[in-house]
C-alpha cells in the first residue's frame, strides 16, 4: 500500500509581517499616486504695505523743516511728533507715518502714552503752496482703559482707539483671550441707514513676526504679515467688498500701525496691572486726553 504525501499546511502570517507588508504597500500606493494639485490663492484685490524705519537716518534726511510744515498744515500733527515711516497702497507711497516717539520710548511708565497717526505725503514740486499733509486716521494706547479690561478679565489685555476724520465712533480694539497664539477683535459700526454691526477677529499666527488672519465670522478677509525686526507689515485684503470699503482700509492700515507696538504696550500694561493687582489701586497718571474716552455723551453740556 503506497503511503500518501504529507500535505504541508501554509505557515500562518505573524502580526508583525502584516504590518510591515501593510507599510510597504502604502509606500507603494504614495509613490504612484499622482501629486496632490496645489492649492488655489487667494485672489488679492488691495495691498498695503505699513514700513516704520528701523534708524534715525530717514529722519535726519527729513530734517525738522519739513516736520514744520506738517505741524503747519494740521492740529493733528503733534509738536511732539516724528516723521517715522511710510504707507504704500498697492505699491504707491501714499502716507507718512508720525507718532510721539521720545515720550512712548523715554517717559517713566507711570507718564508714558502712544499716539500713533498717519498723513498724505506732502507734494511741493508744482505749486508754491504744498498739497497734502492731510490727517488720514490715527491710533492710540489707552491705558486706563487697558488697566480697567486688565482687572476685569484677569490678565494683560491692552486696549486700542482708532479714529478716522469724519467719524463720529472710535473703534475700540481689545485682545481678547485665546487658547493658542493671540487675538483681537474690533467693531465695524453702523454708518448708514441698513448697515449692521459686525465683528472683525484678527486671529495670530503662531511663529515668528506679527502675523495675522483676518476673519469675519468663518470667512478669512484679510492678512497681516508683519516683520517686526525689519518693522515691515504688510496687508492683503481678500474681500473685494472690503477692498473699497474705505472705512476698513484705514482700519486695517492702523492695524498695521498697531503691530509694530504691541510687544511693548502689553509689556507695559502688564507691568502697571501687576502693580495693581492686590490693590486694585494704579499709580498711572491719567491723562485728560484719556480721561476724556470716559466722559458721558449724554451729558448736557453749557
Amino acid at each position: 500500500m503506497a503511503k500518501k504525501k504529507a500535505t504541508t499546511e501554509p505557515k500562518k502570517e505573524t502580526k508583525k509581517e502584516a504590518t510591515v507588508k501593510k507599510a510597504a504597500k502604502k509606500r507603494t500606493a504614495k509613490k504612484e499616486a499622482p501629486p496632490a494639485p496645489p492649492r488655489p490663492k487667494k485672489q488679492v484685490y488691495k495691498k498695503i504695505k505699513v514700513n516704520f524705519w528701523r534708524t534715525r537716518l530717514h529722519q535726519e534726511e527729513l530734517g525738522i523743516h519739513q516736520q514744520l510744515k506738517y505741524q503747519a498744515k494740521t492740529r493733528y500733527f503733534s509738536k511732539n511728533f516724528d516723521i517715522e515711516g511710510v504707507i504704500e497702497y498697492d505699491d504707491k507711497k501714499k502716507y507718512i507715518i508720525g507718532f510721539n516717539k521720545l515720550q512712548w520710548e523715554e517717559d517713566p511708565i507711570e507718564s508714558k502714552r502712544l499716539i500713533c497717526r498717519f498723513f498724505t505725503i506732502m507734494d511741493e514740486s508744482i505749486d508754491a503752496q504744498p498739497k497734502g499733509g492731510n490727517f488720514k486716521g490715527g491710533l492710540e494706547l489707552s491705558v486706563t482703559h487697558s488697566l480697567v479690561q486688565s482687572y476685569e478679565v484677569r490678565r494683560p489685555a491692552p486696549v486700542f482707539f482708532m479714529q478716522i476724520p469724519g467719524t463720529i465712533s472710535l473703534a475700540r480694539v481689545v485682545s481678547g483671550w485665546r487658547i493658542w497664539g493671540t487675538r483681537w477683535s474690533f467693531p465695524l459700526l453702523p454708518e448708514k441707514p441698513g448697515d449692521k454691526l459686525q465683528m472683525i477677529e484678527c486671529q495670530g499666527v503662531v511663529g515668528p513676526g506679527r502675523n495675522y488672519n483676518i476673519f469675519l465670522g468663518k470667512d478669512k478677509v484679510a492678512r497681516v504679515d508683519g516683520q517686526r525686526v525689519q518693522k515691515n507689515f504688510e496687508i492683503e485684503i481678500y474681500d473685494e467688498a472690503f477692498s473699497k470699503d474705505k472705512t476698513f482700509i484705514v482700519y486695517m492700515t492702523l492695524f498695521g500701525c498697531m503691530c509694530n507696538f504691541m510687544k511693548d504696550a502689553e509689556k507695559m500694561v502688564k507691568r502697571l496691572y501687576k502693580k495693581m493687582k492686590k490693590t486694585a489701586t494704579s499709580n498711572f497718571k491719567i491723562p485728560k486726553q484719556e480721561l476724556d474716552l470716559f466722559k458721558n455723551p449724554r451729558m448736557m453740556r453749557k
